[in-house]
Parts: structure tokens; sequence; C-alpha cells
């Protein structure tokens, strides 16, 4: 991530804050948990608490956001990106779009974040097809009923999302990361889907 936010921190509104927000965005981390976001947050506001620093709200907002893994930038298709929290969410995301040997690798890592299931239910919870295909027309829709997106962007939120991913329009939402990373991220994704579904 730190090597992404140097390539483009002149893209970003605010890069101090970014950078911070990169440095607490996975401070606090569970597998189990659905609020390591929320207690992410908390330490950054702690650690403001002790310093000059003025942006913690926006900072902790970053956080909280981007752990949504999305925006409705990356449901709209066509659409780009140009926020910090949308360059902040494709840092994190681009492992997605790396060689296969490194994605693999990740995958791994994640399998081991994952030990207390064994095989069959992690292969199960991760290839969970939550996404049928009757929402695949409103997507294209410039404006999304704002219930379907806060339901996609919870799914997002899960470690089940690789069929998710494949669904939705957009991984990246920035202009460059999409160009880079988002043909890699889908073979990539789909790979794992493969190997995960045999």
């Amino acid at each position: 991530m730190i090597k992404l936010f140097d390539e483009f921190k002149d893209h970003l509104h605010d890069r101090y804050a970014t950078a911070i927000a990169i440095f607490f965005l996975h401070s606090v981390y569970e597998s189990r948990a659905t609020d390591n976001a929320e207690k992410s947050a908390k330490l950054l506001r702690e650690f403001a608490s002790e310093t000059t620093f003025d942006a913690e709200n926006y900072v902790a907002n970053l956080i909280i956001e981007s752990s949504k893994n999305c925006t409705e930038t990356h449901l709209t298709e066509g659409e780009l990106g140009t926020g910090d929290v949308h360059y902040l969410i494709d840092f994190d995301m681009a492992f997605l779009g790396a060689e296969p040997s490194v994605y693999k690798m990740h995958a791994r890592n994640i399998r081991k974040e994952y030990l207390h299931l064994n095989d069959k239910e992690y292969n199960a919870q991760r290839l969970k097809d939550f996404y049928t295909a009757h929402f695949v027309p409103y997507i294209s829709l410039k404006a999304i009923h704002s219930l379907f997106i806060v339901t996609l962007i919870q799914l997002l939120e899960s470690f089940q999302i690789l069929k998710l991913f494949l669904q939705i329009p957009n991984i990246f939402a920035t202009k460059e990361l999409r160009d880079r990373y988002e043909e890699q991220a889908k073979q990539n994704i789909a790979n794992e889907i493969k190997f995960l579904s045999t």
C-alpha cells in the first residue's frame, strides 16, 4: 500500500490524512470480528488525542468507509472515483491484481486467517453466491437503489466475496488502478474460484 501511496500521492486530496489512514487501516484485525474498522478508528482517535493531529474525523471516516471494500463508484458501470477513499480502497485491494504467484500466496495467507473453519466450510464460505442474476440489470443503472447498494457493500465487507467481485462492474474505482489491475484481478479471482470448486 505504501508503494502505491507514494506513486499516487499527488492524486490525493489529503495525502497526510490518507497516509495515516493506511497506517491505522488494519491496526486491529480479528478474522471472526465484524468491528475491526471501528476498533482501528478508535485506536487512531486515541493516538490523535496525544498529538496535534487535527484530521482525526476525516481519517476515522476513511478507515470505516474503506472497510466496506467498495463505494457506489465501484458498483456503477463506467464511473471513476477520484476521492481519497477510492484510492485507499484501491491501494488495499491491489493484491487482487498481483502476479498469479503473489495472488496465490495471499490466498494461502487468507486461508490461515480462517483456520477455525475446515476446508469444506472455508471453501463454501469463500464461494457463497449471494449475488443472484436478477440483480444484474440494476447494476448498470446510474441511480441504484440505496438499499441494494447497502446490501452489496455489506457483502463486500465479508470474506465471502469472490463471486461478487466478478459480478460488480468495477473492482477498482480509480482509473489508474483499474487500468493496471482490473483484468488480472478478475483472472486471479476466477482461478481461485476454480481451485476452491474442485
